[in-house]
């Protein structure tokens, strides 16, 4: 179930990107058309706000696959010879250790 769960927050981010950025754009562009002058400002601005959106709804979204991996990883190099000795952690050595046992 769990992997229905990354699946899930992987679509939302699919997701999330696109519109976080062509919202504010369309609202800029749509100002422009009414301001009618040459210079798309409104467009830059909004594409500027979207993008700022997106990096941090972004990071947001990610951070706790980022906390999760630096979990991991604190285990692994505090005790190496507890990921040799658990199944599960055991899981993720590399190919080069797996054909060692």
């Amino acid at each position: 179930m769990k992997n229905w769960s990354a699946a899930l927050q992987v679509l939302v981010v699919g997701l999330y990107v696109p519109l976080s950025l062509l919202m504010p754009t369309g609202i800029g562009f749509w100002i422009d058309r009414r301001a009618a002058h040459g210079f798309p400002a409104y467009t830059l601005i909004g594409l500027g706000i979207g993008t700022v959106i997106m990096v941090y709804g972004v990071y947001r979204m990610v951070q706790p696959f980022l906390e999760e991996a630096r979990e991991d990883t604190k285990e692994e190099e505090t005790h190496p010879w507890l990921a040799r000795a658990i199944p599960s952690m055991g899981a993720r050595r590399t190919k080069k250790e797996k054909g060692k046992r």
